[in-house]
């Protein structure tokens, strides 16, 4: 399976290989890294959790967010909504 992001010159292939291993390669550019595919999970969702990092810093510092402190968890628990649950 191949997706093939042009705007970034970014291709990413998922093969399987007769070990049973599943492989991911990421090019970018004329780049490739070959990972396994949890590596490439573990990789990928730490780039999302830092990106979501720096966004929400550079947010904050517009007056866009909140602040938070480092205790508190902007995803942690659901959000309660005080009413009567008729939506109002």
């Amino acid at each position: 399976m191949l997706y093939e992001f042009k705007k970034h010159d970014m291709v990413v292939t998922f093969t399987h290989r007769d070990d049973t291993k599943n492989i991911v390669q990421l090019a970018l550019g004329s780049e490739t890294r070959t990972f396994e595919l949890e590596e490439f999970t573990d990789f990928w969702l730490t780039m999302i959790e830092e990106g979501r990092k720096a966004t929400s810093a550079w947010l904050e510092s517009l007056g866009r967010l909140p602040r938070h402190t480092d205790k508190e968890d902007r995803l942690d628990g659901p959000r309660i909504r005080e009413g009567k649950g008729d939506g109002s």
